[in-house]
């Protein structure tokens, strides 16, 4: 996977904003990351060496380097990616980072940091063998397509798929066996984690659709009007990591990592 640097210069944060940061940070003592770990590379679990369940990833990877670079360590929470912007605002973590465009009507409920990745763009997996079965978006007309609840996969199912039956989950490895077991015709994913699929399952096909159209940077949610003040510093470390190829590190630890994600 590879990654697209952000336009603009971000500069070090101070005055009212580093004293409004500290008063949160005394409240709260350690900033709490939530995601939906179900998505390698981007977030999953994996058994560490002494068994333990962990999740990882590059977004979690970004998150703890946010959090270091308060000075702290952040608490990682797995969450249904349909309930992240609701538990969030409900004070329950402080922002996630799961793989989250901008699709317009999250940012009318949550603050959004500059851009941290641009994924491939969306792929369309189908069973392997009916991939040529399929060559514009119409021809899923009367099929059954999965995508990921709430996602911008699935608003393509809904608005770009005439005649398509959507088929949506909170859970990637549900929708995935939903596909291998003849539940759903087909499925959008993000470009690389449906290469992640596609790498571990040979029974599996991307069908050659190209949807370039629909690429847009994952960005670090906040709750809206960022009470703990929290985007400067964000928006500062994604701006370091990507400069000085930290986030390339990232990004190569987490596709390492994948072949160790956990499947339920």
């Amino acid at each position: 996977i590879a990654v697209e640097k952000p336009v603009g210069v971000v500069v070090a944060f101070g005055g009212q904003t580093a004293i409004k940061l500290t008063k949160f940070l005394d409240s709260r003592g350690i900033p709490i990351l939530g995601t939906s770990a179900d998505y390698p590379p981007f977030e999953f679990h994996i058994l560490d060496e002494n068994g333990e369940d962990q999740i990882v990833g590059l977004d979690v990877a970004l998150g703890r380097q946010i959090a270091e670079d308060m000075g702290l360590e952040c608490e990682v929470v797995h969450m249904d990616f349909d309930n992240l912007f609701t538990l969030m605002n409900n004070g329950q973590c402080d922002m996630i980072i799961a793989a989250l465009e901008d699709d317009g009507e999250r940012s009318q409920n949550a603050n959004c940091s500059d851009g941290y990745y641009s994924d491939l763009p969306p792929k369309i997996l189908v069973k392997a063998g009916n991939e040529g079965n399929y060559s514009s978006l119409e021809d899923f007309d009367g099929m059954v397509v999965g995508a990921q609840m709430a996602t911008t996969k699935a608003d393509i199912v809904t608005n770009d798929m005439p005649g398509a039956t959507p088929n949506f989950m909170s859970s990637v490895i549900d929708l995935v066996n939903a596909l291998v077991y003849d539940q759903v015709d087909a499925l959008i994913l993000d470009g690389a984690v449906a290469d992640q699929y596609l790498e571990s399952n040979p029974d599996l096909a991307a069908v050659d659709i190209d949807l370039s159209g629909y690429v847009e940077p994952y960005r670090v949610w906040v709750p809206k009007d960022d009470p703990g003040n929290l985007l400067p510093s964000i928006n500062e470390t994604i701006a370091r990591v990507l400069e000085d190829g930290t986030m390339d590190s990232f990004i190569a630890e987490a596709n390492e990592l994948s072949d160790q994600a956990l499947e339920g």
